[in-house]
């Protein structure tokens, strides 16, 4: 657990303490976001010790950088090229407000699992409400533990700040944030209720913000808040008019900005109950067609799609069916009444369907899948109806996608899944004992029993080929006749536990001009594929 920064009662000389105010505000900043959002989505290779620095580019110039690249003397707003020349391995990613914006509605759901009410208010920055959170814990720092909790499972770390008003705790939190750089635990800053004018006096102006206002303030010998603060309010009223009035209530601790609900609600998700309950896929897409069609357009007016989305069905007698269905390009409303359809025909609820939920896993800005100019930006429509129908005829597992996978057998090495299903994230490995390239181009599925025998008809076993004890002389392949064996190599051991101890493979080749690959699980020889 992270220790809490708490700013000293004590306060600053001639300041008179404000009373507490009833709300309390919290304020997380996840470091670098837009860094976090590229790496975690592939813009950016992966970071830490053995990792590239990274930054995001706008306009030619450094929006956001990690402490990587800090360290290595990069800032905001340099130019593209002096960063380049700072830190020679900067690996760079362009700048995608839209991606993550997205990506931190992720951020605000699992702090709304914890806190009541929570509101993103921008550069990766969430504040929330602290009072009734801190009764429910039992303290603010046990409040934020809690959050922080829930963060770690997203794999985040963020700087919390807590105060009277909103202001201040932004700069509690960017104070956290700057305190525990480098440390990986993220950092907090608790200023005490009644404190915050005390905590702001000896910051600059300039945290006010970018406009002529501090500028102004520095040219009449005002550097810091505290002394902006105490400036009359009529003189700033008629000096800098009602933007002047805001400022200087910030400066004074008196931030009066509520924090409003998220707002991440009906018009992001789906559901749908039937009273009575639905049995057939007939009736479930007479039914749902027109709620989903609404549903995809209020995504549409926002300029969102969606590409991945996770369908629920639960039956009267309560057992559900969840699946994430996702495919190339992005769903349109009936490529989600089709998948709400398999589901239920493939599920066994057992009973009558009495609700249906889509949530969408993944938002994509609108033009990321508008085609180019000269044409791409996915697949080809007229493809994708071919693909559907021939699935709404032949059935769901009959047309099927290749992804690559990971795996130390052939079969493993492609997995094809149906059409429109998420295909599995295939291990990074490594894989000892796995086939180099090049791979025969003929894998079956599964592997299909054959002979192997000796010159006398006996089988032949990989312990005495591997002590050339015996040799290969006849192969069977399958559904043909014996051949000779010209050529053979091997054994090697896999280690794998569902096909046995130990399995062996052997490459040879045939006198028919043919090579293939062959497995010894279980005292079986098995045909694993053929180069064609």
């Amino acid at each position: 657990m992270t220790d809490a920064t708490i700013v000293s009662e004590a306060g600053v000389a001639g300041g008179a303490p404000q009373c507490a105010r009833e709300s309390r505000v919290g304020v997380l900043r996840v470091p670098d976001w837009p860094v976090v959002v590229a790496r975690q989505t592939g813009a950016l290779p992966a970071g830490g010790e053995v990792g590239s620095p990274g930054a995001i580019v706008h306009a030619l110039r450094i929006a956001a950088c990690d402490e990587g690249a800090r360290a290595d003397g990069v800032r905001v707003g340099m130019r593209v090229r002096d960063a380049q020349a700072a830190s020679p391995m900067l690996a760079l990613a362009q700048a995608d407000p839209v991606g993550e914006a997205l990506a931190f509605e992720q951020v605000v759901r699992t702090v709304l699992t914890v806190v009541p009410a929570a509101q993103p208010i921008g550069d990766g920055a969430l504040a929330f409400r602290m009072r009734g959170a801190s009764r429910f814990y039992g303290s603010e720092p046990r409040a934020i533990e809690a959050v922080r909790d829930a963060l770690a499972q997203l794999g985040l770390v963020a700087a919390f700040g807590v105060a009277d008003d909103r202001f201040t705790a932004e700069l509690a939190a960017g104070a956290a944030a700057g305190a525990g750089a480098g440390g990986g635990t993220g950092g907090e800053m608790i200023v005490p209720g009644g404190r915050s004018a005390e905590f702001l006096a000896p910051l600059p102006v300039g945290v006010l913000g970018d406009d002529e206002l501090p500028s102004m303030l520095h040219r009449l010998g005002v550097h810091t808040l505290g002394g902006f603060a105490q400036l009359p309010d009529a003189s700033i009223r008629d000096r800098f008019g009602a933007a002047g009035v805001i400022a200087l209530a910030r400066a004074r601790g008196l931030d009066d900005r509520r924090i409003d609900d998220a707002g991440l609600g009906e018009e992001r998700a789906l559901r749908l109950v039937f009273e009575p309950g639905i049995e057939g896929v007939a009736e479930l897409a007479l039914a749902v067609r027109e709620p989903v069609e609404r549903f995809v357009r209020q995504l549409a007016e926002q300029r969102l799609v969606c590409s991945e989305i996770r369908i629920v069905l639960r039956g009267e007698e309560g057992r559900v069916s969840e699946r994430l269905w996702r495919q190339p390009g992005f769903l349109r409303a009936g490529d989600i009444v089709d998948r709400m359809r398999w589901q239920l025909t493939e599920s066994a609820l057992g009973s009558a369907l009495v609700e249906v939920q889509a949530l969408p896993e993944r938002l994509d800005a609108q033009a990321s899948h508008m085609p180019g100019l000269w044409g791409g930006g996915g697949i080809d429509d007229r493809t994708k109806h071919a693909l559907e129908r021939l699935q709404s005829m032949l059935g769901r597992e009959a047309v099927l996608t290749a992804a690559p996978g990971g795996g130390r057998l052939l079969a493993e090495r492609g997995v094809l899944t149906p059409w429109g299903d998420a295909a599995p994230i295939p291990s990074a490995g490594p894989w000892p004992g796995a086939l180099p390239a090049p791979r025969p181009s003929v894998v079956f599925r599964p592997p299909l029993p054959v002979l192997l025998t000796d010159a006398a008809g006996l089988t032949v076993e990989p312990g005495a080929l591997d002590v050339r004890e015996a040799s290969p002389a006849v192969f069977s392949p399958p559904a043909a006749a014996r051949r000779r064996v010209v050529a053979w190599a091997g054994p090697w051991p896999i280690r794998r536990r569902e096909l046995g101890d130990t399995v062996h493979r052997v490459q040879l080749l045939d006198g028919e001009g043919e090579a293939w690959v062959l497995l010894h699980a279980d005292g079986a020889w098995l045909a694993e594929g053929r180069y064609a």
